[in-house]
């Protein structure tokens, strides 16, 4: 039997492909963190929204089991990360407000290109990761939402009855009519992309960038120690 049956299979796989490699690169990124002035925060936040709610999905999407433990559990995740979520635009717009006045003055008087410009500042390269934290948790947020609600169980008519047994039956049904706008599928796969990009940049212009303003705690010194810009 293949493991595409139908399209509620196949964004089962985008998503649990997409929960495997995120939690991968956000691990790095909060590994990176470690040399970082302040990087106690900067972990944490990218642990917990780069892999809890990843491992979440992955040990719970097999289930159909619908008592009133897991249902209580399922929303406190979900609160918690609605929480976080807010937390994270908030601290978007904390950082390009701080940015705004730099920009302006690196493009009117040093003839920066505004994309350059904004990324050589610690505020740009804070909201750009934790724009992709966003971006990652809202879709991560959607899609467990949308996993075994009523309305989504029930979404195709059919009379099943939640007895358990059908468990992956409703999972799959879940995804299939998630809340978000696109496809589960279509949305990981853009994803995948950003994140792609994300990699392209660390690897190739990270570098340049850290030698051209002898950023000394990205070149060895951890955990805040030394007296180097902050990245």
């Amino acid at each position: 039997m293949g493991i595409f049956n139908d399209a509620a299979s196949v964004d089962a796989f985008a998503i649990n492909a997409y929960c495997i490699v995120s939690a991968l690169f956000f691990s790095a990124c909060a590994y990176a963190q470690l040399n970082d002035p302040n990087p106690i925060q900067w972990f944490c936040a990218y642990v917990f929204g780069g892999t809890v709610p990843n491992l979440y999905w992955m040990t719970t999407s097999g289930g159909g089991s619908n008592s009133s433990n897991t249902v209580r559990h399922k929303w406190l995740v979900l609160l918690a990360l609605h929480g976080f979520v807010a937390l994270l635009g908030m601290a978007i717009v904390y950082k390009l407000v701080t940015v705004a006045p730099k920009l302006l003055e690196d493009v009117t008087e040093h003839h920066h290109g505004i994309v350059w410009a904004f990324m050589e500042h610690e505020e740009g390269r804070d909201s750009c990761g934790l724009l992709l934290l966003l971006l990652h948790v809202s879709f991560l947020n959607s899609v467990l939402a949308a996993r075994g609600s009523p309305r989504n169980r029930n979404s195709r008519g059919s009379p099943r009855n939640n007895d358990g047994g059908n468990g992956g039956s409703d999972t799959a049904s879940a995804i299939g009519t998630t809340t978000t706008t696109l496809p589960p599928t279509v949305v990981a796969v853009g994803l995948f992309g950003v994140l792609g990009v994300c990699v392209y940049v660390w690897i190739v212009h990270h570098p340049d960038l850290v030698a051209k303003h002898g950023l000394k705690h990205c070149q060895g010194d951890m955990f805040g120690r030394g007296d180097g810009d902050e990245l």
